[in-house]
């Protein structure tokens, strides 16, 4: 038994390090000495110093970082051209260590004429090693663009072609085959491959079968990167007369490589990426052969196989070769499969095969809408791409199939898809989008559309309107115009406060949001509509933002489709109201006008006292019905036809305005004499509409003036007339029945209502707070011909022609554009009277 002492003496000697220099044991101590070496002009101490090298360069990659920052590149490559066959074995060996680097390439690659001297020696040397090394080398500098031109500057693509197809050393024929496929990666080295007369396709197809997996990898590599270049039509044709789309199903029916079946299968999907591979492919017989495998392949294997059928679905030939196998209903059976890997690829397939006609048929027999909703309310389900992938075909389904139309919008299915945009915060905005550009496809069938006419439906489309998606509210806004259709979803539309969420998307700046909103405001803008968007100032942003006016194209008839409904706000906002627009029960004219036109609620709740009156157009009785022949148009809201009332919105209830019963007593008598005439229903009108212009404007002077113009109707005595009437009635609304002193304003209104219901086409225009005039379209006799013979012209092709006088001499037509018609009219250059903030400092001009 050994002392304790002695075994603590062995321990401290057992402890103590060697520091004794070994010149061929390399540390990364003793790195930089064996770098030094390397200058040295022995054979045996080089050949043993890069021996050396080699060694400690295998060890770690920590030890090649070593090497690297001593520069150890430029200390090695003189020496890869050493006489001593082994000095070049170990010096390209080291060399090709250290290009593996991230950086290492970027040291030799500096000096063109490095890579030229390893390059000569794949062309000159048969010493296995060498060509295993120098091959190494290349193909580890070729990853870099540089590397990629100087080595097609060499010259030696035959050699490279050669060595890979000949050579016996299967590390070799590895490296030149990484190196071609690194010169692909390149476009303009890409090109100098392919045009190589030594360049054909057996050599590659033999190696994708080769026993050696690395090369069988980077084989197929090589291939699939050659034939993604789809538009180099040789390359493509000439594979097209190989037997590389049979060998690669050779090679996957071959449980032997095994290991590289998804590379295969990624290769197919590639190819059959344009339509005649697609084509091809069908030709040759392979889709068989993938269903069959489709149906034997392990569980790993078959996304990958599914995935070069769904590929095929993209191209027109490769869908007909689809339909011509059967692998429409494939698809559809994968839908209903347990695996969910092969969800995502099936239901991109459903919704491509859908674009043939055939397909879409046979597909919508089978139970595929129940299949598709079914993955849509899965929660467990993915939403890229199973779920994304199951709206598609969806939309694409319902799109051009009636009855996949019919069954998506049924109670369970229907509820599936309105789940996405209801619960939008826990869906993708791309399955919000989906989710509407179905309800877009919806609206191609009528049962359909009828199935979205709900209260609840309605106000989910205005909810997407209010999300910051500006995609996602254009294709909204399709939906709604399509449903706008409908009187139903009009009133659905104002029901759920539609144009409040319009008017304000309408300030977001973006030309094509603002043209869709403007299309659904064309769409569903109606009476009681008309009046919320004066309400919320729409009106007056509309009309005065003059760059949208310029920019949006459907700016200005959304806003002309507002004004056909108010045109007591078109008045206010453009001065006139053309023959085209007629004025409605509830019709109302400021006296004057202020920087924003109000709405008559508005008016109606200002407090005393009143200083300027409002006119309004009463025909009908308290308690009359509003759709009765005396109005030629629908009026434009209902609660303004006896009493003010709220609308749905929930406003105050407004007292009730006295019953004008002298404008009612006007229209009974003119409809004594002129009959019961709806203009905007005739086609024809005749020669006699002048004779009734003027006998209309001599009315309106003689109820404004009396008969013999006994009143004063001074502008003073006007104004006294309507303070006595502000004060009698106890509101600043007044009848325009009601009036008996009128100036111009008073009396141009008074005959434009008129001439509304009485079919005379009439123009009003006004130039200030007082002063306004009419114009009227009336046919001029012909030639020849006198005032006394009637005739029949075209409505349509009336034109304004004649201006009414009643101020001057009652009852004269005055020619438009004559000198009596501007002393009617006022200066031509005078500006319309609108409502618009003025100018703080005034800039008249004579």
């Amino acid at each position: 038994m050994a002392k304790p002492l002695q075994k603590e003496r062995d321990n401290r000697s057992a402890d103590k390090k060697d520091f004794t220099f070994h010149p061929y044991t390399i540390t990364p101590e003793s790195a930089h000495t064996s770098i030094l070496l390397l200058e040295s002009s022995e054979p045996e101490i080089l050949c043993q110093t890069l021996r050396a090298i080699t060694k400690f360069s295998a060890q770690e990659l920590q030890n090649r970082h070593v090497l690297f920052d001593l520069n150890a590149i430029r200390y090695i490559i003189p020496h890869v051209e050493h006489p001593e066959l082994n000095i070049k074995r170990f010096a390209l060996k080291a060399l090709a260590q250290l290009c593996q680097l991230p950086r290492g390439p970027e040291q030799v690659l500096a000096n063109p004429q490095y890579l030229r001297k390893i390059a000569y020696m794949l062309v000159k040397i048969e010493d296995i090693f060498v060509l295993e090394f120098a091959s190494l080398v290349l193909s580890e500098l070729t990853r870099e663009p540089l590397g990629c031109e100087q080595l097609v500057s060499a010259n030696i693509l035959n050699t490279l072609f050669s060595r890979m197809k000949n050579s016996l050393d299967p590390d070799v024929q590895k490296n030149c085959l990484q190196t071609l496929s690194n010169l692909l990666d390149d476009p303009v080295c890409a090109s100098e491959v392919t045009k190589n007369h030594q360049f054909s396709w057996p050599s590659l197809l033999v190696l994708m079968q080769s026993k050696y997996l690395a090369i069988q990898h980077t084989a197929l590599r090589t291939v699939d990167q050659l034939i993604c270049r789809y538009k180099d039509q040789v390359v493509q044709r000439t594979f097209r007369a190989s037997t590389g789309v049979l060998d690669l199903c050779d090679i996957l029916e071959s449980y032997e490589f095994r290991d590289v079946h998804t590379e295969v299968l990624g290769v197919l999907r590639n190819y059959v990426e344009i339509e005649e591979n697609a084509a091809h492919l069908y030709k040759s017989g392979c889709i068989l052969r993938l269903l069959a495998y489709l149906e034997m392949a392990l569980p790993a294997m078959k996304p990958h196989c599914l995935a070069v059928l769904t590929k095929m679905s993209f191209t027109a030939n490769g869908r007909d070769a689809l339909f011509e196998t059967g692998t429409d209903l494939v698809f559809c059976h994968q839908l209903l499969s347990s695996n969910v890997d092969l969800l995502a690829d099936a239901a991109m397939g459903v919704a491509n095969m859908t674009r043939l006609l055939p397909a879409a048929v046979r597909m919508s027999d089978t139970n595929i809408i129940e299949a598709l909703c079914a993955i849509l309310g899965d929660d467990a389900a993915v939403w890229f791409y199973i779920r994304i992938n199951s709206l598609r075909a969806l939309a694409e389904l319902c799109r051009i199939i009636p009855k996949a139309a019919y069954s998506l919008v049924e109670g369970k299915t229907f509820a599936a898809l309105r789940n996405i945009n209801e619960k939008f915060k826990d869906t993708p905005i791309e399955a919000q989008r989906l989710a509407v550009q179905c309800y877009i496809n919806l609206q191609n069938y009528h049962v359909s559309t009828r199935a979205m006419l709900n209260q609840d439906f309605i106000q989910e489309l205005i909810n997407i309107l209010q999300r910051i998606d500006i995609n996602l509210k254009i294709m909204t806004c399709t939906v709604l115009n399509g449903l706008m259709v409908e009187e139903v979803a009009r009133e659905l539309f104002t029901q759920g406060r539609g144009e409040m969420v319009v008017s304000k998307n309408l300030r977001i700046e973006h030309i094509g949001l603002r043209t869709a909103l403007c299309s659904l405001i064309i769409c569903s803008v109606t009476d009681e509509g008309a009046d919320v968007y004066l309400d919320l100032g729409t009106i007056h942003y509309m009309a005065e933002n003059k760059l949208a006016r310029y920019v949006v194209g459907a700016w200005e008839p959304a806003l002309e489709a507002i004004f056909r409904h108010h045109p007591s706000a078109k008045l206010a906002y453009t001065g006139k109201l053309d023959i085209n627009d007629f004025t409605q029960e509830g019709f109302y004219v400021q006296k004057r006008l202020g920087d924003r036109f109000p709405t008559i609620e508005e008016i109606m709740t200002e407090k005393p006292p009143h200083r300027h009156p409002v006119f309004i157009c009463m025909f009908n009785q308290p308690g009359f019905d509003a759709t009765s022949g005396l109005n030629i148009r629908t009026p434009y809201r209902s609660s303004t036809e006896s009493k003010l009332a709220t609308s749905q919105s929930g406003r105050l209830h407004l007292p009730q305005l006295p019953d004008d019963a002298n404008l009612r007593a006007y229209i009974l008598k003119l409809r004594i004499w002129f009959g019961d005439p709806y203009r905007d229903k005739c086609q024809e009108v005749s020669s006699s509409l002048k004779q009734r212009a003027q006998l209309l404007a001599e009315f309106v002077v003689e109820q404004m003036s009396g008969l013999t113009e006994e009143r004063d109707c001074s502008m003073p005595s006007v104004d006294l007339h309507l303070a006595d009437l502000m004060m009698e009635l106890n509101s600043k609304v007044i009848g325009l029945g009601w009036v008996r002193c009128g100036g111009g304003l008073e009396r141009a209104l008074l005959y434009k209502v008129l001439a509304d219901r009485v079919g005379l086409p009439c123009a009003l225009h006004r130039a200030s707070s007082a002063h306004a005039w009419c114009e009227v379209a009336v046919p001029a006799p012909c030639p020849g011909g006198t005032e006394d013979t009637e005739e029949n012209y075209p409505a349509g092709l009336l034109r304004v022609n004649y201006v009414v006088d009643l101020m001057t001499d009652p009852g004269r037509l005055v020619p438009l554009g004559s000198f009596e018609a501007q002393r009617v009219c006022g200066p031509v250059c005078a500006s319309p009277y609108i409502a618009r903030k003025l100018p703080e400092v005034c800039r008249c001009e004579n």
